[in-house]
């Protein structure tokens, strides 16, 4: 019921701001705009997006070191897999699909995984808010992207508190034996389990690092896609535009954060200085870059992973 509600809530944000930009919006000028963009630039975006992915791979594989998880394709394909379910089922339901296929592949606890899932967007977090803090030397920002960002800020203060506390409650459990422990206790070490990178210092600076390079990265897809249309925008403009991106598509949504996306994204090009037609088309084809390629090769490799099992199936079978 509350998968329901979140459901329809974000359906009806994400309709309500599509209205409102449909309103706002000359569409020929929209058009006339696509019909110019050079699509070789957009080739080389969702070339770049791709390395995205397999940058968020490979910190997932460092943070399922302590679990001893698969190899680094089969992360891939899981991390692709779920994107792509994140992009066409409510809810982040990709995110779930992601852990059931690593779990299943791996041998690994639903629970560490879980736990590894909230590590992963914890790093996620703390890079944009670096990437945040460095700009906030450069530019200022919209007064919604500072609220957002002091509120991300807390937040992700609160997590990184919560994960460290998980991660004691795992040590005290396996030293003083969990077999008379309760369900809740049993819960919170599982979870506790796959925290255990916390405790290496190198490696908490290596994911991070990590992070940010991932963020720099998806900036220069959006930077691909402004050169699709013929601007030349300051390194730090695209970045804010990231930013206040990765805020908007926290707020629940349709599938893929439309509506919050192109929103954010029209708003922050705006308060920059360009023509909403201008911010809109940009807005549009980093989200197609992001979503069309990914969602493509992520569905591949899903049923590609359903036709194996069914196989396999078949060969157990006396």
């Amino acid at each position: 019921m509350k998968k329901l509600a979140v459901t329809i809530i974000g359906w009806i944000v994400s309709i309500a701001l599509i209205a409102a930009l449909a309103a706002r919006l000359d569409w020929h000028t929209i058009a006339a705009g696509l019909v110019r963009a050079r699509w070789s630039m957009l080739a080389l975006a969702a070339i770049l997006n791709i390395g995205v992915v397999a940058l968020k791979a490979l910190r997932w594989q460092w943070l399922m070191g302590a679990a001893k998880g698969p190899g680094f394709p089969a992360i891939f394909n899981a991390t692709m897999i779920g994107l792509a379910g994140n992009n066409v089922m409510p809810v982040r339901g990709g995110d779930w699909l992601k852990i059931y296929l690593l779990g299943k592949w791996a041998r690994t606890s639903k629970a560490a995984l879980a736990s590894i899932t909230g590590l992963d967007k914890l790093f996620e977090a703390m890079s944009i808010l670096v990437l945040f803090g460095a700009l906030s030397f450069h530019s200022t920002f919209p007064e919604w992207v500072q609220r957002g960002t002091l509120i991300v800020s807390i937040v992700t203060a609160v997590s990184l508190a919560i994960c460290i506390l998980l991660l004691m409650h795992h040590r005290k459990s396996q030293r003083i034996g969990s077999d008379s422990a309760g369900r809740i206790s049993r819960i919170a070490s599982a979870l506790g389990s796959g925290m255990e990178m916390l405790s290496r210092k190198h490696m908490i600076a290596a994911t991070l690092i990590l992070s940010i390079i991932s963020c720099l990265a998806q900036i220069g897809t959006i930077i691909l896609c402004q050169k699709a249309f013929g601007l030349q925008l300051d390194i730090w403009m695209p970045a804010i535009v990231f930013v206040a991106i990765n805020l908007a598509i926290i707020i629940p949504s349709a599938p893929s954060g439309v509506g919050p996306f192109e929103a954010a994204a029209v708003l922050a090009y705006t308060w920059l200085g360009l023509s909403p037609e201008s911010a809109f088309n940009i807005a549009l084809v980093y989200h197609a870059v992001q979503f069309i390629p990914v969602t493509a090769i992520g569905a591949a490799l899903y049923f590609k992973e359903i036709s194996g099992s069914k196989r396999r199936k078949i060969e157990r079978e006396p």
